[in-house]
């Protein structure tokens, strides 16, 4: 008996060493964690229900339970631009998924292929997209210059005449914006490259002794052993998508139909000349929300579809 209860002090002693090993581990990262991420979180959720503007720049006032809604109802209410935003955003997360994400996972299986030079081609096609969104902006806007870009001239092949400014123009300006940004894949291609050239070598050979052909490895082993990544970078797309912030600013300022939710926020907390901070956070505090949502609907969408494919088998 006396023995038992000596074991059992010792594992507890090992488990509160344990422990405290791991909090110890961990406290750096949780410190981190609150100061540089929860607490601008909470600090936009608690100002969001302030007046915050250029006249009490150092000190929010609560609205109090009466007007609690004031800042939320001005932003869908009374501001011109958030359900413009709102819809571009959305539209841009929607097109990171369901057409970034095909795009990058067709050019990694093509990357992957053990051809001749297929490393230059890897090389020739990665480096350009690591170009910062910024800088790539400044260069699409070169390129839809209407004096001296080469877009104007493609245009005039089918419409002659045409002289306008693409990025000016409703409708036109939307795609532009968005050809700037949706097919540029680096950073994912190369996620999910490096996760196709991690299917064991074993599983592609068993199938080519069972007749699978490359197309067919590819849809039936490959894609589906890298669903995890797969589900990662489509959640990526999407809240870069609904994100977008360097190509508004740098192509648009907003014009013509272009606004999103992040260049709604500048226009409220930077260039309007009343620094409407807390209606700003309003805001902010909707795309978090949204993009809480995103992360939901990617999971959903994707358990839904390994939840089929088990039916199926």
């Amino acid at each position: 008996m006396a023995g038992l209860q000596t074991n059992k002090k010792k594992k507890n002693k090992l488990g509160m060493r344990r422990t405290g090993f791991i909090m110890a581990f961990l406290a750096p990262t949780l410190l981190v964690f609150c100061v540089f991420y929860l607490y601008p979180i909470v600090t936009v959720f608690a100002t969001s229900f302030c007046k915050w503007d250029y006249t009490n720049i150092t000190s929010p006032e609560f609205f109090g339970f009466g007007n609690l809604w004031d800042n939320y109802n001005y932003i869908f209410n009374k501001y011109p631009f958030f359900w413009e935003a709102l819809r571009n955003s959305t539209t841009w997360a929607i097109l990171g998924a369901v057409v970034q994400i095909p795009i990058a996972t067709l050019i990694a299986l093509a990357l992957s292929r053990k051809v001749k030079g297929v490393k230059w081609v890897r090389n020739i096609y990665i480096v350009p997209n690591m170009i910062s969104t910024a800088a790539m902006g400044i260069i699409f806007l070169q390129l839809y210059n209407p004096s001296y870009g080469i877009i104007n001239p493609v245009i005039r092949l089918f419409k002659k005449g045409f002289s306008d400014n693409i990025l000016l123009l409703h409708g036109p300006a939307f795609v532009a914006m968005t050809c700037a940004y949706i097919f540029f894949t680096g950073t994912t291609t190369l996620m999910i490259l490096g996760n196709i050239m991690a299917v064991p070598e074993e599983v592609r050979e068993a199938a080519m002794l069972d007749g699978a052909s490359g197309l067919k490895q590819d849809w039936y082993i490959v894609i589906p052993m890298i669903k995890g990544t797969l589900k990662t970078v489509s959640t990526l797309a999407a809240t870069s998508g609904f994100l977008i912030y360097n190509e508004v600013y740098f192509l648009t300022k907003g014009a013509a139909g272009t606004y999103s939710i992040s260049y709604v926020i500048r226009e409220l907390a930077i260039s309007s000349p009343r620094t409407q901070f807390g209606r700003a956070n309003a805001v902010a505090v909707i795309q978090i929300l949204a993009g809480m949502v995103i992360i939901v609907v990617v999971n959903l969408l994707y358990s839904m579809n390994l939840g089929k494919k088990r039916i199926d088998r």
